[in-house]
């Protein structure tokens, strides 16, 4: 058990990090001071930075599914209810913790996609994994009858996605939640509509 606290300590430490700065910008020795752990405990759980950066995605990617899960399959709710309900979270989000707060997810895509294939990998498996829960609730809209049929799922997931990343990076830009306020009201007024 204390291996394992340790382990996430050092992940809970890099995660902060590099969300306030970047994955380059920070070194080791930051990382394990913010954990406060000592250096040799790092090379215990990881054989180096770029294993490190494959933890931080697979613990990211654990959490955004989680937080998918909780939403998305919250049966009470109809599945356009649902969507509605995902991103209002996510504004809720933005409102309660402030724009600077970024998914680690896009931030090292960003950095890392064309520097390491094994964490671009890792990073492509995680958006596909977003994009099918997302796409699977869009499938339920249409079987419903809340969506018409005009609208291919998976498509209309990795657009909401890559959209959704541009809208928030459009927010530090602004220093406002304008640009996530409109981009979620331009979704559920004009594509995701029933034709």
């Amino acid at each position: 058990m204390v291996k394992q606290d340790t382990r996430e300590m050092i992940l809970a430490a890099g995660h902060s990090l590099i969300i306030e700065k970047s994955y380059n910008g920070c070194g080791l020795k930051e990382i394990l001071d913010s954990a406060g752990v000592p250096k040799g405990s790092f090379y215990h759980y990881f054989k180096s930075k770029e294993d490190f950066g494959m933890a931080l995605i697979e613990r990211a990617t654990d959490e955004n599914s989680e937080f998918f899960r909780e939403i998305f399959r919250d049966r009470k709710y109809s599945p356009l209810t649902r969507i509605k309900n995902f991103f209002a979270r996510i504004q809720q989000f933005h409102e309660e913790e402030g724009i600077d707060c970024q998914c680690l997810i896009p931030k090292l895509a960003l950095e890392q996609s064309k520097l390491s294939e094994s964490m671009r990998g890792a990073l492509k498996c995680s958006q596909d994994s977003m994009n099918a829960q997302l796409a699977q609730v869009i499938n339920e809209a249409q079987a419903e009858k809340e969506l018409g049929d005009n609208i291919d799922a998976a498509k209309m997931a990795s657009f909401l996605f890559n959209a959704s990343n541009g809208a928030s990076i459009q927010m530090q830009v602004e220093n406002s939640t304008q640009a996530y306020d409109n981009f979620v009201e331009i979704i559920f007024n004009f594509l995701l509509v029933k034709q």
